[in-house]
């Protein structure tokens, strides 16, 4: 299949090129000349340079013929300019968007300094102003005119050093994936001896810390989702949707399933395998669900890991109000109301907290059918502590936040089994339709057929410079990777600061390698975590710098903005946000598969193969 090349203005035929180039030159000259020529000849040479629409309306009362002349050349040669730039501009690496508001800044400059010739002569009172707008407008004019001839010869290219193409595969579209890929593309821009290919199961980059959000609705659920075809628009990045069955890396290649066919009895998706040969792996396919072999975990529990877990459950806490609604059974309805999240780390904690918020500001008021006591929502972490590992005086602000809002807190018992209507914490038994499962992630099953060194958890052992041990040319990041820092001995944690810090280390590896030099060790900067404990109030632990409630829930969301991908989607993300601090947020089910109470009791799970890396 041929690579589409996304960034066309820089391959241009040197013919072409060179036509351009000299038809974009000599318009500016003659477009810069008929203002000059304004002012030459009413006053020779050394005319100044202000009042230009005087000069205009003088020129026109004295000489009309010689003003006609003159706009003429300045309208023809402002056409040519507009023409031409418009034409190179839809070759250039921007995107649509970026390239849509220049086509509208470039005509409304036009436009006003055409104004300008027009207009001077007969608006005698302001002329002065009319003249000297319409000059103005040329200066940024020309500079847009300029930027696709930079792009055109400047643009910087990589060449191969033995005039081969060099492959490089990137499995795993999630941080640590799409940074080393757009860190590699930034850096070596487009070239016909390099291709890079993305491979993910998903069509889009999937921002997981925000999917608490989304399952409560603060947020809607596109919007921390974006597509890769998006994302690499404008870049030398191709991207496949397929699920990678396997690698070889003694054979150097990647194999994937595309689902092309339905059987017809069974209903399943037929598959056809495409193999992908590279040059360099970039093998970071995350991880999935650790459920720690509890029973009934997998089949009764949601989980917080994709798009769709989501929105499951969102329909399944809005499903719950609706049945106890009906119901005259305190008993039952208390089954129905009880809400227990399993795992006190971040993503736990902002669950909970998220599914708190929504009962207590919509659901309500809006099910007062339903006694607010019976609702309730418990956190259930095996250690002695929420947020095992972090820092003492964030743990601190966050339990008592936790306990300020009335959340029940399970600390120091473990969830044995998981039924469809019940949950056995140490030797409770509790009654609840909803569990949710956030208590930890286990390394891509893909791992164990990569043909790669694991350790006894099943996690990949690179070295110092993240390729896996063994191989020069397979880098492997992230969640699946087991980096030991040399700085305290201790396994890097599963998180996405970690995740997208070695993504954009191993470009400039990659880079490297590339260039024949040797690559540099990674070295993790810890810029510290940050949790949302409810509405308005965040613990943050920023550069060692500690700080909670208001202020800390407004870093929070500041960070958070900041990482994800897509200007659209911040845009949107900032109003979803302000709009849920004015308005009341929806509580319409979204459907998406049978919830609870249309076909059985049973919650729907799902652990992907090719995950972003979790938090």
């Amino acid at each position: 299949m041929q690579r589409p090349n996304n960034i066309k203005l820089p391959n241009l035929p040197l013919l072409l090129k060179l036509a351009a180039t000299l038809v974009l030159l000599g318009a500016s000259v003659l477009f810069i000349g008929s203002w000059l020529a304004v002012l030459h000849t009413l006053y020779g040479p050394g005319a100044p340079t202000a009042l230009l629409g005087q000069r205009l309306a003088e020129l026109y009362a004295t000489d009309r013929l010689a003003y006609e002349e003159l706009l003429a050349i300045h309208a023809g040669t402002l056409v040519a300019l507009v023409i031409t730039t418009f034409y190179l501009f839809r070759l250039t690496s921007f995107n649509r968007r970026f390239r849509r508001l220049f086509y509208l800044t470039i005509g409304l400059l036009a436009s006003c300094d055409l104004a300008g010739w027009l207009l001077a002569p007969k608006c005698s009172a302001t002329n002065v102003y009319v003249g000297a707008f319409g000059a103005a407008a040329g200066v940024p004019l020309l500079f847009l005119a300029i930027v696709p001839v930079f792009q055109m010869w400047c643009y910087r290219r990589w060449r191969s050093p033995d005039g081969t193409t060099k492959r490089v595969v990137v499995v795993g579209g999630g941080f640590a994936g799409l940074y080393a890929a757009m860190g590699l593309n930034r850096r070596l821009g487009y070239s016909r001896s390099l291709e890079i290919t993305l491979i993910d199961k998903r069509n889009y980059f999937l921002f997981p810390p925000l999917l608490p959000s989304a399952a409560a609705g603060t947020i809607e659920t596109r919007q921390v989702s974006y597509p890769f075809r998006r994302i690499f628009e404008t870049t030398n990045i191709a991207f496949r949707k397929m699920t990678v069955t396997s690698i070889d890396p003694r054979a150097q290649t990647v194999t994937g399933v595309v689902e092309v066919n339905e059987d017809p009895v069974t209903r399943q998706l037929i598959g056809r395998e495409a193999v992908f040969p590279y040059d360099y792996l970039v093998f970071a396919p995350g991880s999935t669900s650790q459920t720690f072999g509890t029973k009934g975990a997998s089949q009764h529990a949601f989980f917080m890991r994709e798009l769709n877990d989501a929105v499951r459950l969102r329909n399944q806490v809005i499903s719950c109000f609706e049945r106890a609604a009906v119901l005259d059974d305190p008993d039952a309805q208390r089954e129905l109301l009880t809400f227990v999240v399993v795992g006190a780390g971040p993503t736990g904690i902002e669950t909970a907290t998220e599914i708190y918020d929504l009962i207590e500001q919509v659901l309500q008021r809006r099910y007062t059918e339903v006694d607010r006591s019976l609702a309730e929502v418990l956190l259930v972490q095996s250690g002695k502590q929420v947020l095992p590992g972090w820092d003492e005086s964030i743990v601190k602000m966050t339990d008592a936040q936790l306990r300020r809002m009335g959340l029940k807190l399970l600390l120091g018992d473990r969830v044995s089994e998981v039924g469809p209507n019940f949950v056995r914490v140490g030797e409770q038994k509790i009654m609840a339709r909803t569990v949710v499962w956030a208590a930890g992630v286990r390394p891509s099953d893909l791992a164990r057929t990569s043909g790669l060194n694991l350790d006894a958890t099943g996690r990949v052992e690179v070295g110092q410079d993240c390729r896996a041990k063994g191989f020069e040319n397979v880098f492997v990041l992230g969640d699946v990777a087991r980096f030991v820092d040399p700085r305290t001995g201790k396994d890097l944690p599963p998180l996405g600061q970690v995740a997208f810090q070695q993504g954009a280390h191993t470009a400039k590896n990659l880079v490297r390698m590339l260039c024949g030099r040797s690559t540099k060790p990674f070295r993790y900067f810890n810029f510290g975590g940050l949790v949302s404990v409810g509405e308005h109030f965040a613990a943050v632990n920023l550069l060692g710098l500690k700080i909670s409630g208001v202020v800390g829930w407004f870093i929070w969301r500041t960070l958070y903005l900041s990482k994800l991908v897509g200007f659209s989607n911040k845009v949107r993300v900032v109003i979803d946000w302000t709009l849920d601090l004015l308005v009341e947020r929806s509580i319409s089910q979204i459907r998406d598969e049978p919830y609870l109470g249309e076909e059985q009791d049973k919650a729907p799970s799902g652990a992907p193969d090719v995950a972003a890396s979790s938090r």
